[in-house]
């Protein structure tokens, strides 16, 4: 396929594998000595030279002591902005940066000559939306008891404890402090190192997250540590991993217990002081309405999970057949924001969560980017939009979440690199809200619907209640058990 434009350049495009395009690019002489001739004109108003005024040093001198720098310079410039040509005058949709075909260095501006050379860049797939009105969805139901609330008091005495060193062995829900270095595939050379991270010890049988990588046997680690002690992890770096100087690596890192630490958990007292309230009647009224609230997005949460993994069923697309490093960090950031989104998660529950996921098989990745194209697609579809103050509102929500201020919490995000992915977020949810709105929602008691999704039998109960095209209400999924907060002080590499 070759088209006409009004920019210099002879564009053609064509399929190199599964949602990936190639664009192979002409540049006619005269944009080459065009361009050539303006960088050295550039060049000469700005360098100087002793011997010769400013602006007035040879064109052969500038291209004997800078030629290779202009060419290269101007290279880079020329294919830049023929790249950008391409998107547009093909309407494509990069999922990350092109990648030359062959060898970059190849690519060399002459005088007097054309320039050719080709990128490939994986793109969005091509496909069509399926119907989707006749899909059922199921809504399980269930009422804040007396012993949820008090259930989750007692996770907020534990969530809002205070600190204490721990004199001896460390066990269980224990935190161990201090530096770690990472190496790779044996090199000498650190891959990575920090002055302080943070390890959570999991029960003994249980795995978890050590720098974002998660450690299968972590509990059997680290039980019973005593500050003094060097401990040495080795695992293999995930297939999947957002870096690819760790994917498939043999990863070694080497943790030294300076600090050890456990929670004490709040007494009644103490927790109502927390919250600035007068008495255990108010405390439980408050933490009623945050479970009733919690409840409320969990269930719409639970409805946009069965629409988008009923109709990825219907859909057919061909995926990139890699996953770039690019797409692989989206995916992450994308999965830590909702999770952090839900509320029932600590910052390093949700780092052990998202480092489980970068430890799962490649299929997993790619069921994953299957539903985010669809989800893009049905955000168009729909034409969903984001405003400021939808954004604003998430960040207050994960703010009170997290105990800490709405500017505070922005700026966390900002250095995480996240707020992209929280208007990202909002979007998907909205997407996803719509179709559910599309789909036809019947309401179950939570027990019932717990035992179908474990493959059981329950026995019946009252007639279902169905709602035709109409958005989610109040409904609810178990609660999950939180930990203390503790926001982690390392930034990981790997």
């Amino acid at each position: 396929m070759t088209t006409a434009a009004t920019h210099p350049y002879e564009l053609s495009i064509e399929n190199a594998g599964p949602a990936r395009k190639r664009i192979s690019i002409t540049v006619p002489t005269e944009t080459v000595d065009s361009k050539l001739k303006e960088s050295l004109g550039m060049l000469r108003t700005q360098t100087v030279i002793p011997g010769f005024r400013k602006g007035k040093v040879p064109a052969h001198i500038l291209e004997k002591r800078f030629g290779e720098s202009i060419r290269s310079e101007a290279r880079n410039e020329i294919v830049s902005d023929a790249w950008k040509n391409a998107i547009e005058e093909f309407e494509l949709r990069p999922l990350g940066e092109p990648e030359p075909v062959g060898d970059p260095a190849d690519v060399v501006l002459e005088d007097g000559k054309p320039l050719s050379f080709a990128l490939e860049v994986e793109v969005m797939p091509e496909f069509k939306l399926p119907a989707f009105d006749d899909i059922k969805l199921t809504r399980p139901i269930v009422d804040v008891s007396d012993e949820h609330i008090d259930e989750e008091m007692e996770r907020q005495k534990i969530r809002n404890g205070n600190l204490e060193e721990i004199e001896g062995k460390s066990e269980e829900g224990a935190f161990l402090i201090g530096p770690a270095v990472v190496h790779l595939d044996g090199k000498e050379e650190s891959f990575y190192k920090t002055e302080q991270t943070r390890l959570t010890i999991p029960a003994k049988d249980a795995g978890g997250e050590v720098l974002g990588l998660f450690i299968d046997d972590l509990g059997k680690i680290l039980t019973g540590a005593v500050v003094g002690d060097e401990i040495t992890i080795k695992t293999d770096g995930p297939k999947e991993h957002e870096l690819e100087e760790v994917r498939g690596a043999k990863v070694v890192v080497t943790f030294n217990v300076v600090q050890a630490v456990k929670i004490n958990p709040l007494s009644d007292d103490e927790l109502i002081a927390a919250f600035g309230l007068e008495s255990v009647e108010m405390l439980k009224e408050q933490v009623q309405l945050a479970l009733e609230q919690r409840r409320d997005q969990d269930q719409a949460a639970v409805l946009r999970q069965q629409a988008t993994e009923e109709i990825a069923k219907r859909v057919e697309m061909e995926l990139p057949e890699k996953t770039s490093a690019m797409q692989a960090d989206r995916d992450l950031q994308r999965l830590r924001t909702q999770l952090q989104s839900s509320g029932r998660l600590s910052m390093e529950e949700v780092e052990a969560e998202v480092a489980k996921v970068r430890s799962g098989s490649s299929e997993e990745s790619q069921k994953r980017l299957k539903t985010f194209f669809i989800l893009t697609k049905l955000a168009e579809h729909f034409h969903v939009t984001v405003n400021e103050m939808e954004v604003n509102a998430r960040i207050a929500e994960l703010a009170m979440q997290n105990g800490k201020r709405p500017e505070e919490m922005r700026n966390a995000l900002a250095q995480q690199g996240q707020l992209q992915q929280i208007e990202a977020v909002v979007r998907e949810e909205k997407a996803a809200d719509q179709l559910v709105a599309a789909c036809t929602v019947s309401d179950m008691p939570l027990e019932k619907w717990q035992a179908l999704q474990d493959g059981g039998t329950a026995k019946k109960t009252t007639k279902k209640k169905t709602t035709k095209k109409k958005t989610a209400k109040k409904a609810a999924s178990k609660k999950t058990t939180t930990k203390k907060k503790i926001t982690k002080k390392s930034s990981s590499k790997s």
